[in-house]
């Protein structure tokens, strides 16, 4: 009887241990793309990382906030070749503004890209630039 009662509360245990493993590695099985990598397969959940275009749509608060949620466009980082709607739900961080590189969780549902609630992530350009020295400062 102790072994059985061992042999279930090790294989619990075991259980647990992988189902908690399996949630920790969850949200980095997600492939980073950019718009032109997300429009080609709509069926694959990806972390777009894009840059908002220019002419996103904003209110007062500078947002489209809508009942369906905040939509804006996104572009590529290196170059405005490729861009792509985005429909997000959920928590927009005070950083989001035109200009600014984000990362959203989501896929492609016809042409929009929509992103999963609470996924939106905004970069700090500032922690990435390169700190000026003494000797590059004008007088």
């Amino acid at each position: 009887m102790k072994r059985a009662r061992f042999a279930i509360a090790l294989s619990l245990a075991a259980l647990l241990g992988g189902s908690l493993v399996w949630l920790a590695i969850g949200g980095s099985l997600e492939t980073y793309a950019g718009p032109a990598q997300v429009k080609l397969n709509g069926d694959t959940t990806y972390r777009l990382n894009a840059v908002v275009s220019a002419g996103a749509p904003v209110d007062a608060a500078g947002q489209a906030i809508s009942a369906e949620g905040v939509r804006f466009t996104v572009q590529d980082q290196d170059a405005a070749t490729e861009t792509v709607q985005v429909l997000y739900r959920g928590i927009v961080p005070d950083t989001f503004q035109v200009g600014r590189e984000i990362v959203v969780t989501g896929k492609m549902e016809g042409d929009t890209f929509v992103g999963k609630r609470d996924t939106l992530l905004t970069k700090c350009p500032s922690k990435f630039q390169e700190k000026k020295s003494p000797a590059n400062e004008p007088a």
